[in-house]
């Protein structure tokens, strides 16, 4: 097959102005030998394993509570939660909240961000679960 007779379609088009110079070679040496479905399906595999390898995003998720006239901002990562609020006995309430659900929690050194609004901050590592605790 020539240049001449290389025919590209619009979906092959769009990937192929997405990768950079190098592989353009590569996607016109391959379309030319095997043809251009060949050749966009290797550059999708050499993409999508390119993706694969890229580290992933932490999920966090940040929710605000009102306690009273307090407010409690609830951040949690992966493996920590972060208490921020106008009051302390409201992190200390929330806190022996979640033992009592049965979270358990170890203190963290992180501190306290520009993010972070309210005047108190603690910083929890969730260690595991158990079960709830009852007092009766």
């Amino acid at each position: 097959m020539t240049f001449s007779e290389l025919n590209i379609d619009e979906d092959t088009f769009d990937i192929f102005i997405n990768i950079n110079a190098t592989h353009k070679i590569e996607f016109l040496s391959d379309a030319l030998e095997f043809g251009a479905e060949a050749a966009m399906l290797k550059q999708i595999e050499r993409l999508s394993s390119e993706f694969e390898s890229t580290p992933k995003m932490p999920v966090v998720s940040s929710q605000d509570f009102m306690s009273g006239d307090y407010r409690l901002c609830v951040t949690t990562l992966e493996n920590e939660v972060q208490l921020n609020s106008d009051s302390f006995k409201t992190i200390r309430a929330f806190v022996l909240k979640l033992f009592m659900d049965g979270v358990i929690l170890m203190p963290s050194d992180t501190k306290k961000s520009e993010m972070d609004m309210y005047r108190y901050f603690k910083a929890f590592k969730v260690e595991g679960r158990c079960n709830p605790i009852s007092l009766s």
